[in-house]
């Protein structure tokens, strides 16, 4: 029987994720952890292409697996604005694409350079999918309310819409058919309301509930006052958006079994932060309903947080008016970006081409 190999790519700030499916079977999988100064030392995410290819083939050589068994190589999407939810298609003008400056700079970009330089060389085809930017925001959700300034969404769309799939296939449903609000939690946290196959609005990091260690959304008067207060630099600033906000800025710590940990041996402060943790995420998922008109057939938790029944349960005393709630906590980006190459290989979902939507 003809084996399906598919090389899966999922590049973070510090680690490069990656995992040989055959036939959907984890073959191997390995976190290559990078020294962030050698990184730094790069200057741009597009220029670390040749160290982090290289770091793959050369773990690959000493697993002594054959590249010539892949039938396709899929990595993580990138932050290019305009992307849809789905696959694409590697080609040289999205590669140029995620190098732009014109678009967010991240490392998950390097899902499509890295998947694309190897698979040309192999003659097999490459792809992204699920972009962190893969949406299709409403013209009224891209309103931001500023002239200058138009949404265009950035969420956890990977986990989010495999959870979604695995739910409505455990209930003999199709994904395409149901309308979801789709909770992920991890150190950051995004809601997003599914309709019809696509996330049509949602909250994040930067307008929706804070996280373990990122702010939310908070208020505008108060931001502009502590950004002009000459206290912090841009880099400072930037870093309580993502990376010192959320629990980390009011306890210190960002592992939520060690908020839970406080809270039993009695620390007041961390229940009220916990709580309001939980109280903000009920406020994200009710107002991502208001996408779907309140027409909501579940509400989905997920992501390494929703391990908490503690944090579970809260969130559902807030929101439990909103519709049912499905706990599927953790996450499988690796085998998500595995299924969605296959679906595409096999003709069972139609690839984006960029450029040509």
């Amino acid at each position: 029987m003809k084996k399906t190999d598919i090389l899966v790519i999922n590049p973070g700030s510090t680690t490069t994720k990656i995992g040989v499916f055959r036939d959907m079977k984890l073959l191997f999988e390995e976190t290559i952890t990078h020294d962030p100064d050698k990184l730094l030392a790069y200057g741009t995410i597009g220029a670390q292409l040749p160290y982090r290819t290289q770091l793959i083939k050369d773990f690959l050589a000493e697993k002594n697996y054959d590249m010539n068994c892949l039938k396709a190589v899929v990595g993580r999407g990138g932050m290019v604005i305009g992307l849809k939810g789905g696959g694409y298609r590697v080609n040289p003008a999205l590669c140029e694409a995620m190098k732009s400056p014109d678009n967010p700079q991240h490392a998950s970009s390097l899902g499509a350079l890295i998947s694309y330089d190897i698979a040309e060389q192999l003659g097999v085809p490459s792809f992204i999918y699920d972009s962190t930017m893969g949406c299709a925001l409403s013209e009224v959700a891209k309103i931001s309310g500023l002239a200058e300034l138009e949404r265009y969404g950035c969420y956890h769309v990977l986990n989010s819409r495999a959870q979604a799939m695995n739910y409505a296939e455990s209930i003999g449903s199709k994904y395409e058919e149901l309308n979801l609000v789709v909770c992920h939690m991890g150190g950051g946290i995004s809601a997003t309301a599914h309709a019809c196959g696509s996330i049509i609005d949602g909250v994040s990091y930067d307008d929706g509930p804070m996280s373990p260690e990122r702010t939310g959304g908070v208020p505008l008067l108060l931001w502009t006052n502590l950004c002009f207060s000459g206290k912090y630099t841009e880099e400072e600033i930037e870093k309580f958006i993502c990376g010192k906000g959320g629990l980390y800025s009011y306890l210190g710590v960002t592992d939520c079994r060690e908020v839970e940990k406080m809270i039993d041996a009695g620390n007041e402060r961390a229940r009220v932060v916990y709580e309001a943790m939980a109280y903000q995420v009920a406020k994200g998922i009710a107002q991502t309903a208001v996408a779907l008109k309140g027409k909501v057939d579940a509400v989905i938790l997920t992501g390494g947080a929703a391990h908490s029944k503690r944090l579970t349960d809260m969130i559902k005393g807030y929101a439990g008016f909103v519709g049912e709630f499905v706990i599927m906590p953790g996450e499988d980006e690796l085998l998500a970006l595995a299924k969605g190459a296959e679906r595409i290989l096999e003709g069972k979902e139609k690839v984006n081409i960029y450029g040509e939507d």
